[in-house]
Order: structure tokens, then sequence, then C-alpha cells
């Protein structure tokens, strides 16, 4: 009787669960079935113009440091003490062209200069009397250039002898020797004044009037103020588009200032980390609009024509010279010839006309990829 009653409620839970089975199979066929959406994939939406050609006119804008046309280290030749010139010797200062700077004593160096012109007078005073006598027709020559020798003025050149007896007998008497000794004495007085080879300013001072300068001792530096120059580096594929002489406009940071500027020269060597190479351009300072070495300008150079030709963004090109075009409404990859690189843009040629260009960086896309376009 136990074991029919343990019968049974097998039997029981096996017909529940058989049941429960059933009717979750049959709940689950009643409930509808979600709509798919297979086949149906999402575009690419992409910016595209059509391929159109035109001579276009381009200039290229590059920023560059401003600096003196020349620099000068002013150094000391001679001894002695530093004196006052016609300007302040203080840095800052400002001076024309022609101006004494400033002046080593020179007291001793002109006395000595003069005891040299006195000795060779007398040399060849004494030695007017033989010439006269052996060189008779040479003698009112050698007697003018006497006359016209004045100790405190610059001794004036030698006339013209192309008698060899009468330069054998001058250099036989010291009297050639005295000469040139006196020529290297007036060569040495002029090395103690230093005046300013050109418009400009004091941008160092090492020694201010009062000290004292030896051979070899560094006095000032000092730039050119009147004409400047621009350095801006150019790319490499760039250098095409510049020529020595061009004219340049250049502007302030502010572009509310300008100045023309030209080329001067452009280097022979490439920045290797840049990959570029300096061009200089000469600027011209005026005290109506006055620029300063040390400014950073921007250099507009003169546009060159390139025929056939369209701009578009830097950024729409890949792989050097890579493009991708619209082709039955799948991305299709072309090359081009770039013509000219821009800051922001470059100027291409090299596929037909019409055809529908991409104008965007497009990013993790691939050729064959369904895109819709948007034309611009």
């Amino acid at each position: 009787m136990k074991k029919y009653r343990i019968f049974i409620t097998i039997l029981v839970i096996i017909g529940g669960i058989g049941g429960a089975l059933i009717l979750q199979k049959w709940l689950t066929s009643m409930k509808p079935e979600p709509q798919t959406n297979e086949g149906t994939q999402s575009t690419r939406l992409v910016q595209t113009r059509l391929v159109d050609y035109r001579d276009i006119t381009s200039f290229m804008e590059i920023p560059g440091r401003l600096s003196a046309g020349r620099t000068v280290e002013i150094i000391s030749e001679v001894q002695g003490e530093i004196l006052p010139g016609e300007i302040p010797l203080k840095k800052g200062q400002n001076f024309s062209k022609g101006q004494l700077l400033c002046t080593i004593y020179d007291k001793e160096q002109i006395l000595t200069l003069k005891a040299g012109k006195s000795r060779f007078l007398n040399s060849l005073a004494n030695a007017l009397a033989d010439i006269k006598f052996d060189y008779p027709d040479k003698y009112n020559k050698v007697l003018d250039f006497f006359n016209s020798v004045d100790i405190n003025n610059k001794i004036p050149d030698l006339p013209e002898i192309k008698d060899n007896s009468l330069n054998i007998f001058l250099a036989s008497r010291d009297i050639l020797n005295q000469y040139y000794n006196i020529k290297i004495a007036e060569e040495r007085l002029q090395k103690h004044y230093i005046s300013a080879p050109f418009n400009g300013t004091f941008i160092d001072v090492s020694l201010e009037a009062g000290g004292i300068a030896n051979p070899g001792t560094r006095i000032a530096r000092i730039i050119k103020t009147d004409i400047l120059e621009l350095e801006v580096p150019v790319e490499v594929s760039n250098l095409q588009w510049v020529r020595k002489g061009d004219k340049v406009t250049v502007l302030d940071e502010t572009r509310t200032n300008s100045w023309e500027g030209r080329v001067t020269r452009i280097s022979e060597f490439v920045d290797p980390n840049t990959q570029s190479a300096s061009v200089f351009v000469e600027i011209k300072n005026s005290p109506e609009k006055p620029v300063y070495a040390g400014m950073y300008l921007i250099a507009t150079f003169t546009g060159k024509d390139i025929k056939n030709a369209m701009e578009i963004p830097r950024q729409a090109v890949f792989n050097q010279n890579q493009v991708f075009i619209i082709q039955d409404k799948t991305l299709r990859k072309m090359n081009i010839q770039i013509r000219k690189i821009n800051t922001n843009t470059l100027i291409f040629n090299g596929l037909d006309e019409g055809v529908e260009l991409v104008v965007e960086p497009l990013i993790n896309v691939r050729e064959g990829t369904v895109v819709e376009t948007n034309h611009l």
C-alpha cells in the first residue's frame, strides 16, 4: 500500500512538470515575433565638392623674427683711456653714420707722429742739394713735395719717381723708410678714433668713458637700425615660389601696420628639424612706422599664378597624395598631383573635372564604404 502511494506521487509530479512545459510552449507560441531589420546598414554622410579647375593666385603668409641688418663688435686695436665721443657711450643710445662713438687716448701718438714728420723733413732737406746737382730734372718735383708737407696734417703721397737711381739715393738716405713709417703711424692714429659705420644703436656696452682699453678689448656691440631683416622659414616644397628680389608685404601680429620688404637672399641649406630654408626679407625702417630688432612679423609673399588647379583642405589628403572620391555612392581612393601646400589648404590637379571629391578627413573608413554626400 505504501509503495503504491509513492508511485502515485511520482506520477503526479511528472505530470505536473510535463503540463507546465506544455503550457509554457503554448504561451510562447502566442507571443508575436519581433520585427528584424536584416539587410539594412547605416550610411555615413560626407562633404564633397565637384572637381573644378581654374587659375589660382596663391599667397604665402609665414611668420618670422626681425633682426638687425648688421651687428658689429667694437674692439679696441690700441691701448689707452676711453674718451667721450660725440654721443654718450651707453646701452640703447642711437647714433648716425659717421658720428664719433669714442676716442682712445691719442696725445702720445700724435706727438710721436709729429716727431717722425720732423725727422723726415730734416732728412729730405739735407738731400735736396744733392738732388738738385745729380737729378736736376727731378728737383722741382721733390721740392714741391717737401713744401707740401705739414706736420699738423696728413702727409701727402710721394711724387711718382720712375728713375731707379733716384729711388736708390732716397733709400740710402733713409728717406723712404721714414716716409712709410709716417704712413704706418698715421694709420695707427686712426685706430684711436672709432666712428659709426652706419645708423644704429648700442645694444651692449662693456667699457664706458674713463675705462682703459687694451688691444683686443671689447668696448661695445652695435646694430644697424635703418635697415633690418626678417628671417622667414619656408618649407622646401614652397621654395619654388620665392625668388630673390621679390616684393613682400610685412604685417605686424595685429595686422594693423604693414611695411614693404624685398627678398635679399635665400639660404642654400635646410634645417634638418623643420625641413625649411631661411628666406631673408629686407625692411627699411622709418620714424613714421618704426620696427625693432626682435619683433615677430608676418611676411606675405607675392602671389604666384597656378594654372588649372583646385584648392582643398589639407586634412582631406592622406598617405601624402591620396584622396577619396565618390563613385556609385561608394568611396574610392585616387592619387592627386600636389602643386602647392599652404598652411591649411593645398592646391592640386590630376583628377578629371566633374569627379565628386571628399573634402573632409575620414577616420576609420575603408574603400568601398557606402556613403551619402553633402555637396558644398
